[in-house]
Formats: C-alpha cells, sequence, structure tokens
C-alpha cells in the first residue's frame, strides 16, 4: 500500500516538473521570438504611421495613421528598382551555383570508398579557420577579371565549408548504405544514384542549405562594396546604404531648423520603407520552404 502510494505520488510530481518545464520552454520561446519579430513589426508600421507621432514615441504596437508617402517614392525610385533587381539575380545565380558545386561534393565525400576522403575533408574544414584575408582574396579576383561582374558575388564563395558538412552528415547518415548497394547491384551509376535517389530523399537538407545560401547572397553587404563598382550592378543593400547616407547628408545642409526637422521625418519613413521592402522577399520564401525547414532543423539529431 505505501510502495504503491509513494509510485503514484512520484507519478505526480513528476508530471507536474514536465508541465511546469513544458511551461518554461513555451514561455522562453515566445519571448524570443517577439524579440525577433517585433523589430521587423516596427519597421512595417512605422513606414506607413505618421513622422511626427514616431519622434514623440507614441508608435509602438499599431500604426499611427496611415501613410504611403513613402512607398509612392519608391515606386519612383528607379535606383531602388534596379538594386532590387540586381539582388534578386545575384541571389539566384549565387545560390544555383552553391547548390551544383555543394550536393555533388558532399555526395563524393560521404562515400566511404572515395580515396584520400579524410585528406579533402580536412581541407574544407581548414577553410572554417582560417582564410587567405582580404587583400590576397581581393588580388585573387581581379587576376581572374571578376571585379565589378556578377562573379566576383558568386564564384569566390560557392561553397561553404560549414553547408558542405551538414550536406556530407546527411548523405552519410540519411541514406542507408543499403539503398545505395543496391541501385549499384541493379545496374545504377552513381550518377544516376545521386539525380534520381540521393537528391529525393534529402529535400529538408537541400531547403535548409538553399535558405542559408539566399539569405547569405541577398544580405551580404561587404562583398559589392569591395568589388561592384559600377552604379547600375549593385544590389540592394548597397542602395540602401546608399540613400540613407545621402538623405542623412541632404538634411546637414538644410540650416532652418524647422525645415531640417520636417526632412529628417520624411527621410525617416523613407529608411523604414526601403528596409522593409528588402526583406520582403525572405519572408515571402520562408512558407514555401517552412516544411522542409522543420525537418531539416533535426538533422543530426539524436533519436529516443
Amino acid at each position: 500500500m505505501k510502495a504503491t502510494s509513494l509510485k503514484r505520488n512520484h507519478k505526480l510530481y513528476s508530471g507536474l516538473d514536465d508541465r511546469i518545464f513544458d511551461l518554461t520552454v513555451k514561455i522562453i520561446l515566445l519571448i524570443l521570438g517577439v524579440m525577433a519579430l517585433y523589430p521587423l513589426w516596427f519597421v512595417l508600421i512605422a513606414s506607413v504611421s505618421n513622422p511626427s507621432d514616431i519622434f514623440r514615441g507614441r508608435v509602438f504596437l499599431l500604426p499611427s495613421g496611415l501613410n504611403t508617402e513613402a512607398y509612392e517614392k519608391l515606386l519612383h525610385t528607379p535606383k531602388v528598382w534596379t538594386g532590387y533587381l540586381n539582388s534578386i539575380i545575384y541571389t539566384s545565380v549565387g545560390t544555383f551555383i552553391n547548390l551544383a558545386v555543394t550536393l555533388p561534393a558532399a555526395f563524393a565525400l560521404s562515400r566511404k570508398a572515395l580515396p584520400g576522403r579524410a585528406v579533402f575533408s580536412v581541407f574544407f574544414i581548414f577553410t572554417m579557420v582560417f582564410s587567405g584575408g582580404l587583400i590576397p582574396s581581393f588580388m585573387l579576383v581581379r587576376s581572374l577579371n571578376m571585379v565589378d561582374t556578377m562573379w566576383a558575388l558568386v564564384i569566390p564563395g560557392a561553397v561553404s565549408a560549414f553547408n558542405l558538412l551538414i550536406a556530407k552528415s546527411f548523405f552519410e547518415g540519411g541514406i542507408p548504405e543499403s539503398i545505395y548497394e543496391a541501385a549499384i547491384v541493379d545496374g545504377a551509376s552513381k550518377f544516376q544514384f545521386f539525380f534520381r535517389f540521393a537528391l529525393p530523399l534529402s529535400k529538408a537538407m537541400i531547403a535548409v542549405i538553399l535558405l542559408y545560401y539566399a539569405l547569405g547572397h541577398w544580405n551580404d553587404y561587404f562583398t559589392p562594396l569591395i568589388y561592384i563598382r559600377t552604379p547600375d550592378l549593385q544590389p540592394l543593400t548597397i542602395v540602401i546604404a546608399q540613400m540613407a547616407a545621402t538623405l542623412d547628408t541632404t538634411l546637414l545642409e538644410v540650416m532652418p531648423s524647422e525645415e531640417a526637422y520636417q526632412l529628417l521625418m520624411e527621410n525617416s519613413l523613407m529608411k523604414y520603407a526601403v528596409v522593409f521592402v528588402g526583406a520582403l522577399p525572405m519572408i515571402i520564401l520562408y512558407p514555401f520552404l517552412q516544411r522542409y525547414l522543420i525537418q531539416g532543423v533535426m538533422l543530426g539529431a539524436v533519436k529516443g
């Protein structure tokens, strides 16, 4: 009787501890989610609010009024749309090259029969710790005549060692060796197995590294700042930075205080609008990859 009572109390306390733990985790995740999403939400509501209310701190959760003047100006700013188109092209081409190089390389490294597999893996891992630096990289890109071209943004970073190791680990643990052996016995070549079996079975992993690569290209600022000189070839990140600097410079040139204050409010709306428009493609892309990303975050997880 006493043993039964103890077991019952143990289950009761154990269930209570689990509920407290789950509640704590949910609260922490909720706080982190709000911290991650609120800046973007504030940029959106600030871009359509009354600028005077923004400076008075009245815009917090909901927009104040409805002011679309900033977006109307953006529609008539060709420089923004040129940068937008360039970013889309660089991101699309760069991500395609990344996947075209990373996936076959990771699959080859995952095959135990590859001669020198450990040596090649060490070479890739070495690049995660050490790099040639900016000056040698610039000299290499210049010697290849890629300065002020799209290829300077997509060729030098064609492979990320981190993403390569993720893909390699998935090919090793996510695709049973028995499938590979059965396919080879049935007469399939290594290329056929890669395209007909390995890639279809790796949708979650491909979605994860695709998003990593796409985000890297879309948000890249430093690389085009170094290599792209022609204004018509500059991506959106450079255009946004230049617009912000130009708006601030114009503000400093305005002498009367009232005029400067009014221009400051108008400039702030333009900055908010440009930032939100720049983040919009990645926001649109995420729902299409969400199903695979949920699977992808479990890559390498321990089953229990």
